[in-house]
């Protein structure tokens, strides 16, 4: 994922790569990233939303239902 953020013309902004990586990679959920990151959860939500409709963008596609078949959407909606 790393070398897909970095790749992304104009890549990432850091608020929102750093909320992307920490709930790919640290395993926190919507509450513990919003406390890590001293943000509110709502914060958090949109900075993952604008995340992933980049990468998305990025990727080719603008298709949520991709996100779906890798499970991490309904892990989200159940940290949420």
């Amino acid at each position: 994922m790393i070398e897909v953020v970095q790749g992304l013309p104009g890549g990432l902004p850091a608020s929102d790569r750093d909320t992307l990586l920490l709930y790919a990679w640290g395993d926190l959920d919507y509450a513990g990233i919003a406390r890590a990151l001293d943000v509110p959860i709502g914060t958090v939500r949109s900075r993952l939303n604008r995340a992933r409709r980049i990468l998305r963008t990025a990727a080719g596609t603008n298709d949520p239902e991709l996100e779906k078949e890798h499970g991490r959407v309904d892990a989200a909606a159940q940290h949420a």
